[in-house]
């Protein structure tokens, strides 16, 4: 797994996390996360990107603290799009994109494809696979 794939997947993690048991995140839980990903080796982009998502996530958490976590959806991507919807999907969608163009993987490429729908309505290079797109770019 690429250093972008497992930190949207940490990203992830941690939004499900906060919108499901947003009692369990204060501050220290915050920190602990952000150290673990920072652990793991991070760009300058990236800890931005993550920085963003981890303010995302204060919000989150803060939005579904007392009585909205009982009438809530069961699935964590709606309550994270109730809660703020495009506005949280960006910064990962910034960070599934750099890591593309850095570290180019049919992987990543169906990272962006999704979260670019999610944060946009609308697809991205619809119809276009990665190989296609690879050869766009002037790669081989």
């Amino acid at each position: 797994m690429s250093g972008t794939l497992a930190l949207l997947a940490a990203v992830d993690r941690l939004y499900e996390a906060v919108v499901m048991q947003p009692e369990a995140w204060g501050p220290q839980a915050f920190s602990d996360w952000a150290e673990e990903v920072a652990a793991g080796g991070v760009t300058k982009d990236q800890a931005r990107a993550v920085r963003r998502c981890l303010r995302a996530a204060e919000r989150l958490r803060d939005f579904w603290e007392g009585d909205r976590a009982a009438v809530a959806a069961d699935d964590w991507r709606t309550r994270v799009d109730v809660a703020l919807g495009a506005r949280a999907w960006r910064p990962a969608l910034e960070l599934a994109q750099a890591g593309l163009n850095d570290e180019p993987s049919p992987e990543l490429f169906a990272e962006v494809q999704e979260r670019f729908r999610v944060v946009n309505s609308q697809p991205w290079l619809e119809g276009m696979d990665y190989d296609t797109w690879r050869s766009s770019q002037g790669a081989v």
